[in-house]
């Protein structure tokens, strides 16, 4: 509620003293903000990084990146710092907090474009829009081939051997897991992985210890960023559970789970090692 209220407070503000509208420029753009650390990735793998003027606090890869000026969170973006930036393209992600921000942003004439993240198609859309936006069709859809051709050889490496259940979690307390129809649950597909958690019935579902001794999940990928000797605590007394048992409860410290960006491949081919270690032995 506080970051939808911040936001909503910053396009008010802005309602004030906004400049009038003007039209888009024609032609590719020069000066680009980029409101998600997702589309900043799909930026500098398209080579336009030198074309971003300002990009979201949590957009931390490329290292390159470090240098480029920040107009707030992923959450909440600063309608007002975004337009001192003097963008003539915002590139945004749906999240619960910026809607209206970037509202506020469009409503200012400024171009915005809108992609999705939720699922891979959404990702070969989103390369494909923003490739399509920097008039560099062509490297959209080399990009696309890229990222496909190296899941596809994350796949290969465990395509003959038995799938394992598993259940990801990528949140501790509450406990919420990746539940189907999101990236993350394709890549555990991909990885050679059943995602116990499917039919929970949420996209980010909340899980109760009960349900995850129900389960009985062969591997636990622990992708909650918490502490180490917090998972181990708080699976400790699933003594029945398969994972708990044979000791595989894997930590997996790589926010490239949680974002639906070029490095997808990273973030199969480590739940790949996690779920099927031996394919990557030797």
């Amino acid at each position: 509620m506080r970051v939808r209220l911040s936001a909503i407070l910053a396009a008010a503000a802005l309602g004030g003293c906004a400049p009038a509208p003007s039209p888009a420029p024609a032609g590719p753009p020069a000066r680009i903000v980029s409101l998600a650390p997702s589309i900043t990735e799909v930026v500098y793998a398209l080579g336009a990084g030198e074309q971003l003027v300002g990009v979201c606090a949590q957009c931390d890869y490329p290292p390159a990146v470090a240098s480029v000026p920040r107009v707030g969170g992923y959450l909440v973006p600063s309608v007002e710092v975004t337009l001192a930036r003097r963008p003539d393209l915002v590139i945004a992600a749906p999240s619960p907090g910026n809607r209206e921000a970037v509202r506020a942003i469009e409503r200012a004439g400024v171009r915005v474009l809108v992609v999705h993240d939720r699922t891979l198609a959404d990702l070969w859309a989103s390369i494909r829009a923003v490739a399509g936006a920097l008039g560099t069709p062509a490297a959209g859809e080399r990009l696309v081939a890229d990222v496909t051709a190296r899941l596809g050889e994350v796949h290969a490496r465990v395509a003959d051997l038995p799938p394992r259940r598993v259940l990801v979690i990528v949140g501790h307390r509450p406990l919420v897991a990746v539940g189907r129809g999101t990236l993350q649950d394709e890549l555990l597909t991909m990885a050679g992985g059943v995602n116990v958690a499917a039919d929970a019935g949420q996209v980010w579902p909340t899980l109760t210890l009960e349900l995850v001794v129900a389960r009985a999940p062969e591997v636990i990928v622990d992708a909650a960023m918490g502490s180490e000797a917090g998972a181990r605590e708080l699976f400790a007394g699933l003594t029945t559970v398969p994972a708990v048992q044979n000791g595989r409860v894997v930590m997996l410290a790589d926010e490239t789970l949680l974002r639906a960006g070029p490095r997808v491949p990273e973030a199969a081919a480590a739940l790949a090692r996690a779920i099927h270690p031996e394919a990557f032995a030797g």
